[in-house]
Formats: structure tokens, C-alpha cells, sequence
């Protein structure tokens, strides 16, 4: 908050920058016209595509020429009204993500249609900060778990399957787990957890490139994107950039970032040109406590 009462719309986005340039919609080196080749006849799989960043990217890799899209989600209305907006081929599937049999279906009915599946994109995901600890039942506390870690967990099992461990799985998870705020203790964890996972599914799959990407707070445009009141006035990143990024990951020079958490409002250039640094550092892992910890203790002050 600024002294005059006004909020400040960077808050919850410049403290937590990596890069000095800070992006909020589509720029030169995310641009999807530029990376067409690296979806022209691959086959994604969106779960969420019905929603503001599902759609967005289901449209920017229409329009890059992929060969198919998967449009998963829990309304099949809506994602038939999508894929009734899109020029590719798709296959529309309903369905909840932490139900373990549905997401086995799905990958089967996509495999069916197309022969081969190369890319998840996980946009799916709730939000529950409605409440304290104290006031929130635990049956309702769980449901950010059974989106953000059972979901996740049973989409990337069941990729490892279908594609007998290769390909791109792209999560998207949310800085919220990185601070601490009242009201948030599901959902914060629950990203904490789904990022940890990706590293988890980066070492064990090497054949498969994993990202755990934060989509920045997204703005909600015409009757698509998740409004949430409180964040509405930090809501200044575009839906586009996420889909954008999604395509940029694609290419052969992302792969420094296999295994990593990355916002959108990095500049993918700046980290390109600090790749080395990035990785012998491990800034963009996750660490245990920001203690040394070892043989002799942590090296006190005193």
C-alpha cells in the first residue's frame, strides 16, 4: 500500500521479480508467430480449457498449427463451446483430475483419436482463502490438495504411461506459495507441494521437460478467468502471455529450465543469457530452510 491509501498494483509482482525487465503481456521473444515450427503437428492435452488461461493457450496453439488439442475440464458445455472457436482437431473431455480412473480415460480416448500425445498443460486449479484454519472445515481445507497435488500427480502418472515417458508437462502453479497470508494455508502449501512435485517428476523422467510456470494474477477477459475480489486491483497480467510462454518452452534453449519454477514476468532473455549462473546456483529450485545445516552446525554470528 502507498502512504495515500492507493494500492500499488506491482506488489505482488516486482518484490518477487528475477529479471530486471518485467513483462505482463506477449513481447518479441515470447512471440508466438516466432515459435509455430515447435507446434506444428504436436498433440496437447489442457486441462482447464474452458477457463481464461486453458482457452488462451488452446487458441495459441491452434493458431500455430498443432495438430490436435485435448480440451479437458469439468463442463463439457463449455468445451464444446470452445472447441467450436478453435481450427484444429480437437477431442473434448469432462472430467475432475483428481479422480484417477478419469484421467486414465482421458489419456486412452487421446491416444485413440491421435495416435500420440507430446505436451500436458495443467491450468487447472481452485482457490481456497476463504478462511482460517479455525474456520474452515477440513473437508473443504483438502479440496486445494485434491486440485493442485492429487490432480497434478495423476496427470503426470498417467502422461508417463500414455507416452512411455517422454514429452513436455507444463504446470501452472501460483507464487501464493512463496509468502505466507492469512487465510491461504491450503491453498499455499498445495503449490508449494505441486512445484516440489515437478522437481520430483524432472528427476525421475529425464525424458520428459517439466515446468512449474506462474501465470502472474491473471486478468479475467470477456466471460473467462477466475476473479478473485481481493486480488482484482494486482490482476494486470494477460492471459496471452501465459499461453505465449507455454510455446516459448517448447524450444531446445528453455531447457535450462527443466525442473524449475518461472513467472511469466521474467524476461526469458535475461535468463537465457544468465542460464549458467541459473543452473550451478539452483536459483530457480526449491531449497529446504535457509539455514546451513551441517556437521558443525550452523555458523552462528556470536
Amino acid at each position: 500500500m502507498a502512504d495515500n491509501g492507493n494500492i500499488d498494483p506491482n506488489m505482488f509482482t516486482t518484490p518477487f521479480q528475477l529479471t530486471k525487465s518485467l513483462h505482463r503481456d506477449v513481447y518479441a521473444a515470447v512471440d508466438p508467430a516466432k515459435h509455430k515450427p515447435y507446434a506444428e503437428g504436436k498433440v496437447i492435452l489442457i486441462v482447464g480449457a474452458s477457463g481464461g488461461l486453458g482457452y488462451a493457450t488452446a487458441l495459441t496453439w491452434s493458431n500455430a498449427g498443432a495438430k490436435g488439442i485435448v480440451l479437458v475440464g469439468r463442463d463439457t458445455k463449455k468445451l464444446e463451446r470452445a472447441a467450436s472457436e478453435l481450427k484444429t482437431e480437437t477431442l473434448v473431455a469432462a472430467g475432475d483430475m483428481a479422480d484417477e480412473a478419469t484421467v486414465k480415460k482421458i489419456y486412452d480416448q487421446a491416444i485413440a483419436k491421435f495416435g500420440n500425445l507430446d505436451v500436458v498443460v495443467n491450468a487447472a486449479g481452485t482457490m481456497n482463502g476463504s478462511g482460517l484454519i479455525s474456520q474452515v472445515a477440513p473437508s473443504q481445507w483438502w479440496s486445494d490438495y485434491e486440485s493442485h497435488v492429487k490432480g497434478t500427480y495423476n496427470l503426470a502418472h498417467y502422461f508417463i504411461n500414455a507416452t512411455g515417458g517422454k514429452g513436455t508437462f507444463i504446470n501452472l502453479v501460483s507464487l501464493g506459495a512463496s509468502f505466507l497470508n492469512p487465510g491461504m494455508s491450503s491453498y499455499g502449501p498445495a503449490n508449494l507441494a505441486a512445484i516440489r512435485l515437478g522437481e520430483f517428476l524432472d528427476l525421475e523422467q529425464p525424458d520428459i521437460r517439466v515446468f512449474s510456470v506462474h501465470p502472474g494474477i491473471v486478468e479475467a477477459a470477456g466471460d473467462r478467468g477466475m476473479v478473485v475480489d481481493n486480488f482484482t486491483p494486482f490482476a494486470k497480467d494477460k492471459q496471452a502471455l501465459t499461453a505465449a510462454l507455454t510455446l516459448y518452452l517448447m524450444k531446445p534453449e528453455a531447457d535450462f529450465l527443466r525442473g524449475s519454477y518461472l513467472s511469466v514476468n521474467w524476461d526469458v532473455e535475461e535468463m537465457e543469457k544468465h542460464k549458467d549462473e541459473i543452473l550451478e546456483g539452483k536459483l530457480l529450485k526449491l531449497g529446504f530452510i535457509g539455514a546451513k545445516l551441517g556437521p558443525e552446525g550452523h555458523p552462528w554470528n556470536v
